[in-house]
């Protein structure tokens, strides 16, 4: 599968989402940490897209680690 286009929206202005394992894919985290992360608030919200299916929306995901590193800084 390939990497999606990190564009944050289409020219359209639709914002691309991600699923639930291509999140873990790029954030070293558990399934079970992210959801614990979002019912605290500290990780971005996830929107139902199908039965038992959620999507993120990338430019959320990026956001969330532009934060991260700085606040490392």
């Amino acid at each position: 599968m390939s990497e999606p286009d990190l564009k944050q929206d289409n020219d359209d202005g639709i914002r691309q989402m991600i699923s639930m394992s291509e999140v873990l894919k790029r954030i070293p985290l558990s399934r079970s940490t992210i959801e614990r992360k979002q019912k605290e608030g500290t990780f971005p919200k996830s929107y139902p897209i199908a039965p038992m299916r959620v999507g993120f929306f990338i430019d959320d995901i990026i956001a969330w680690q532009k934060q991260l590193t700085d606040q490392a800084a």
